[in-house]
């Protein structure tokens, strides 16, 4: 079916007797009282999903996205919040319900959509968004609450600029007496957005329009993500593998290994350990060569691995210390220098370079709430990853911290092998674009309970365990990774059966 033609009817289009004739022999379906639709192939809730701003912009078209709505300009689970200038109303649709309430026509810095809605102008839909509401039954409030206000106002200084914002501010305060927003709101509304502008006082302010008025702003979307982490790693189940010895161990040898392999490093193990043990450069491969040593060098330092740290901006310098160790035969990548330029893999675009510091401090202040080596491991290894702080290396750098929280609480590491990577990388897509924290602990619980049953002691030996475990294999669809015996592990629970991210709908870079 053509998405770009409308399927939509309404009552009045068509005579009654024909709406009629046309439902009986099942021309047309019913969605709601007077609307219609001639796609009867679909379900009603995707027709809806497909055509809410036709049929909605027909039913009521001097009607306007604001509230909740407006931020997104669409509905907002499930509810879609209208301004509407004749009354309140409420019409349910197919998965969809549409909540009209009495206020204010279209002013003229709305901007018209097809078929007569209006977007509210950010202005309008900031001074209506600073009107109070109060969520019912558990339900989101109609509109923002503070806090979302301030964050709103905070992303729109950090894209808009000081000049485009002061229009705004402007334009909120000629429309507030004409949307009905009373002079305590208003002046709410004024702080805040004087405050994004460096004009006024920090006392009462949102975190986020503090934190930017101080000069270190953060990425309020991650910080959420870091939250939903936070809860979902508190409520999971433990994780207590104590760590073998690493002396003497091979671990830290296929640690770097497969670190490097995962980002493109490609060497094989032989390779790998001419370049380690060796001494030996591949030919025309210097800096890849230094890649893995510098990663080996610093993963087998066991004094620095269990290195934490208690202040904010120790840990930035940890971060900047272990990055220039690890890159420093890249000058092009500015090792130990946080980045300049956005960076971004795929549809995932990183933290900005001004937001990284204050994301990073915002971040490092959520790890108090975490007990365990295991949970700090994964939300530190996520926070790097997530805000990826540096040009290059930056997948390298979140493994070695998760590593270093493991070491310091006496736990096995985690290794992601080349098998494993398609899920881990998954994962990590799954949190940072749908909030979904489940993948990632799944995913990592997982590595690490085959890391710690590897002995990686058993110098002889430990390839082929690793061998036995499919860990080298680089098609990931055909052969998973494999737990290998321990007679503390159920047996059922030897393998992974289902690829969770795959089954989830998870694809793309």
């Amino acid at each position: 079916m053509d998405n770009s033609i409308s399927t939509v009817i309404l009552s009045g289009d068509l005579p009654r007797s024909t709406l009629s004739q046309m439902s009986t022999r099942g021309a047309v379906r019913r969605l709601a009282t007077g609307v219609y639709t001639t796609d009867t192939s679909s379900t009603p809730e995707r027709v809806v999903r497909r055509e809410w701003r036709t049929i909605v912009g027909r039913l009521f078209p001097d009607a306007t996205i604001s509230d909740r709505s407006a931020q997104s300009a669409g509905p907002v689970t499930g509810t879609l919040y209208l301004v509407y200038p004749h009354n309140d109303r409420t019409l349910i649709l197919p998965g969809l319900t549409v909540s009209l309430r009495r206020g204010a026509a279209p002013q003229p810095g709305d901007i018209p959509l097809p078929e007569g809605l209006h977007q509210a102008s950010l202005a309008r839909a900031l001074a209506e968004n600073a009107i109070p509401s109060r969520a019912r039954g558990g339900a989101l409030s109609r509109r923002l609450t503070r806090d979302e206000l301030g964050e709103w106002v905070e992303r729109a200084a950090r894209f808009g600029g000081d000049e485009e914002l002061g229009r705004v501010r402007d334009e909120v305060r000629a429309l507030a007496p004409l949307l009905g927003v009373g002079p305590k709101d208003a002046r709410d509304l004024d702080d805040l957005l004087g405050a994004a502008l460096g004009t006024r006082s920090l006392a009462g302010l949102p975190r986020s329009l503090r934190q930017r008025a101080l000069g270190i702003p953060y990425d309020a979307e991650r910080i959420e993500r870091f939250d939903t982490l936070v809860a979902a790693l508190r409520s999971a189940a433990p994780q207590n593998h104590p760590a073998a010895p690493l002396e003497p161990s091979r671990l830290p040898f296929y640690e770097a290994y497969f670190s490097n392999y995962i980002e493109g490093t490609e060497f094989t193990v032989e390779e790998a350990e001419g370049i380690v043990y060796e001494g030996i450069e591949p030919a025309g491969r210097p800096q890849d060569a230094h890649d893995v040593l510098a990663t080996f060098w610093l993963v087998s330092d066991l004094e620095e691995m269990r290195q934490l740290t208690d202040t904010p901006m120790d840990f930035l310098e940890l971060l900047q210390q272990r990055h220039a160790r690890i890159m420093g035969a890249r000058p092009d990548k500015r090792p130990g220098l946080f980045k300049e330029r956005v960076n971004q893999a795929g549809a995932t675009v990183f933290v900005d370079p001004d937001l990284v510091r204050g994301t990073l401090i915002e971040g490092f202040s959520r790890l108090d709430d975490l007990d365990s080596a295991w949970e700090r491991s994964v939300y530190v290894k996520f926070l790097v990853a997530a805000v990826h702080p540096f040009d290059d290396g930056n997948g390298r750098l979140s493994r070695i911290m998760m590593s270093a929280e493991l070491d310091a609480g006496g736990q096995s590491r985690t290794i992601i092998p080349t098998v494993f990577r398609d899920d881990y990388i998954g994962a990590l897509r799954r949190l940072d674009r749908a909030n979904d924290p489940s993948v990632l602990i799944d995913a990592l619980r997982f590595a690490n309970d085959w890391t710690a049953r590897i002995d990686f002691t058993d110098i002889a030996s430990v390839r082929a365990q690793l061998e036995a475990t499919n860990a080298f294999t680089e098609e990931s669809g055909t052969q998973r990774l494999q737990l290998p015996p321990w007679r503390h592990y159920n047996a059922a629970e030897d393998a992974l059966p289902v690829n969770r991210v795959q089954r989830l709908g998870e694809s793309g870079e």
